[in-house]
């Protein structure tokens, strides 16, 4: 559990010593907009780098019987960067702490680096060259097996669900849409996964994934931003046998506050709160809490 209490820690110590910004991220785009990683306007050479610290939980069965509760506290590593101006590069690494509590209190738990993902942004369409007001892209990449199959003191291998990571490569692909006009600005995108096997056998469906946002910035220094989350996903295969458990659609909704200490520095206190839920095998999940920090160094 001492995880727990460190990982806030090195969060707000990314922010506190975040190093100067070597140029104006506003210069170079044309637009003063307060943008969350994925959300930036690209130009050459603009390089950001991030944090986001994430905490959720969800339960799984019946009460009494046979309910499973999963706990998570999340840190992701990213950075983007564009070396053309309609092109930009990704990289995320995360750390996590995951958590498992059966309905007979038995208790499993897993830290370390989790799976790490690499992609690219195309922009097919901007209606402008400098402070364009809208955006289009396309996006692709791979989320990479380089969690190991975990293991609790004995040798015993941890369940499925107190993996960190499901040891598959998985594929996505989607597209984007970004929307600046003055105050207000819009965000959108929708990713689709294709899982592949991963550990102990298990093979997650595809799933679809949506993000709506529209930010009202009130001055240079911060925004407010409500957004709504989906995801639907297939049912999935374990041991050559369906799976339903976490499958199905849900939806969440949830304000983000944003603000900037510095310049080219954002910081995003937000959650997203589930208002629908219709995921298979008893799923319910909670509120995701987040905070992050994003810096342009370039």
């Amino acid at each position: 559990m001492s995880l727990l209490r460190t990982l806030p820690a090195l969060a707000l110590g990314g922010v506190l010593l975040a190093p100067p910004a070597l140029a104006c991220a506003t210069c170079g785009c044309g637009d003063p907009t307060l943008t969350s990683m994925g959300a930036e306007q690209p130009f050459t050479g603009r390089l950001r780098v991030g944090g986001a610290l994430r905490a959720w939980a969800m339960s799984t069965g019946t009460a009494g019987e046979d309910e499973v509760s999963t706990r998570e506290l999340r840190l992701d590593v990213s950075a983007a960067w564009s070396p053309l101006p309609w092109l930009t590069l990704s990289a995320l690494v995360p750390l996590q702490l995951r958590e498992l509590r059966d309905f007979s209190l038995a208790h499993e738990a897993a830290w370390g680096p989790g799976e790490a993902e690499v992609g690219a942004r195309a922009f097919v369409y901007r209606d402008r060259e400098y402070a364009p007001r809208f955006l289009v892209s396309v996006l692709g990449g791979v989320k990479l097996p380089t969690s190991p199959l975990r293991q609790d003191a004995t040798g015993r291998v941890l369940a499925l669900d107190a993996q960190p990571g499901s040891g598959s490569v998985d594929p996505f692909a989607g597209v984007g849409a970004l929307v600046f006009l003055g105050p207000w600005s819009f965000a959108a995108t929708a990713t689709a996964y294709l899982p592949g096997p991963g550990h102990l056998e298990f093979r997650a469906g595809p799933m679809l994934r949506t993000s709506v946002a529209a930010q009202a910035q009130a001055s240079p220094l911060w925004a407010f931003r409500l957004g709504v989350d989906t995801k639907v996903e297939a049912p999935g295969t374990l041991g050559g046998r369906a799976h339903e458990a976490g499958a199905g659609f849900a939806a969440f909704v949830g304000p983000d506050v944003l603000f900037s200490p510095a310049m080219d520095t954002v910081v995003q206190l937000g959650a997203r709160i589930p208002v629908l839920n219709q995921l298979q095998g008893g799923a319910v999940p909670t509120p995701v809490l987040q905070l992050s920090f994003v810096q342009d160094l370039g």
